[in-house]
């Protein structure tokens, strides 16, 4: 399986990086700006999830855990 062809199930939902989803977009309209395809990508992105993520890196846990941990002491 190409690295394109990545999509797995989060919560009951398709997701892909965005770099996948941005390099096939690229694939099936060659003749669009890269730039703007991004865009209308994230702008689809901030409509689908009304500003909340589905997916976070791990380090934004960690990161939380470090100011919860200071606010517990």
């Amino acid at each position: 399986m190409a690295a394109l062809d990545v999509v797995q199930t989060v919560d009951g939902v398709s997701v892909a990086s965005l770099h996948s989803v941005v390099s096939r977009l690229r694939l099936d309209y060659p003749t669009h700006d890269p730039v703007h395809i991004e865009t209308v990508v994230l702008r689809e992105w901030e409509a689908f999830s009304a500003g909340r993520p589905l997916v976070i890196p791990t380090a934004v846990e960690d990161g939380a855990r470090e100011i919860l941990d200071q606010r517990s002491v």
